[in-house]
């Protein structure tokens, strides 16, 4: 049996902030986009929790986590994942960030370099400053008349819905929990949130990033650009996949990040 805990972590400024643990073993933090909350990384937990403490939490209005004064973003996302390292008495942690996700994987290397072991990047620039978008249509607005068909997501793409519509239509319902602001609102926040290039080049740990072929918002142009600001990282790109391949295609994303972080692990040995 796997052992398990979940519960909320009282923020400095008073926000209730979800997260949950699985498993034993080094540290491993999951860190979820726009498109979902913790409960989107289920493919994910039970795999990596045979031999990793896994660490996974809602960003502040998704899922459980609430965000009663607004104050969300990419500088709240750092606090918040800190505050969790602090609870769970976490020394050194490898962080995986998702799309929206990346700001504070990359943001906690930044401001807690000692923290971090290793950063996957997966489909995110994480704030280096080469944009993303507007290939991506814009989100529509919420409402029965104007709602997306079935199963239909911009961050899966047309693939997953043909091969298996009801997982399609699962990440869809993941992506309406809680009460978070609009896409519009959060990409107008994350467009104007990057870390400068002198900072990014102290950045001194591996760094993975994951880009999908077919992803019209974050590129593989964009992934190899802003790679380049960063001193320890590798691009790898897998063919014919969208936005969110650890989604759409778990168990190549989930060993290509198993491999990455035995990787790390080995040449810490060394």
């Amino acid at each position: 049996m796997i052992p398990r805990t979940e519960g909320f972590l009282t923020s400095a400024d008073g926000e209730q902030i979800w997260y949950e643990t699985a498993g034993t073993g080094p540290d491993l933090i999951l860190t979820h986009g726009l498109g979902g909350n913790a409960a989107v990384w289920y493919q994910q937990v039970p795999y990596f929790a045979q031999n990793y403490r896994v660490i996974t939490w809602d960003q502040r209005g998704f899922g459980r986590s609430t965000n009663n004064d607004g104050n969300h973003g990419p500088r709240a996302a750092v606090s918040d994942l800190r505050e969790i390292m602090d609870l769970l008495n976490v020394d050194r942690a490898h962080i995986v960030g998702q799309s929206m996700g990346g700001w504070a994987a990359l943001g906690t290397a930044i401001e807690s370099p000692d923290r971090v072991e290793s950063v996957v990047l997966a489909c995110t620039t994480g704030g280096i400053p080469v944009g993303f978008g507007p290939e991506v249509n814009p989100p529509v607005a919420a409402g029965p008349v104007t709602a997306r068909p079935l199963g239909v997501h911009p961050a899966v793409g047309e693939r997953l819905l043909s091969l298996d519509p009801a997982r399609a239509y699962l990440y869809q319902a993941l992506g309406s929990f809680g009460h978070r602001p609009s896409d519009a609102e959060f990409f107008r926040i994350l467009t104007n949130y990057t870390y400068g290039p002198s900072v990014l080049a102290g950045i001194d740990v591996p760094v993975l990033m994951i880009a999908g072929e077919l992803d019209a918002l974050m590129t593989p142009e964009r992934i190899r650009s802003a790679a380049q600001f960063l001193p320890k990282s590798e691009v790898i790109e897998l063919a014919e996949r969208g936005h969110s391949p650890y989604f759409e295609d778990p168990h190549a994303w989930n060993q290509l990040v198993a491999d990455f972080l035995a990787e790390v692990r080995t040449c810490e040995t060394l």
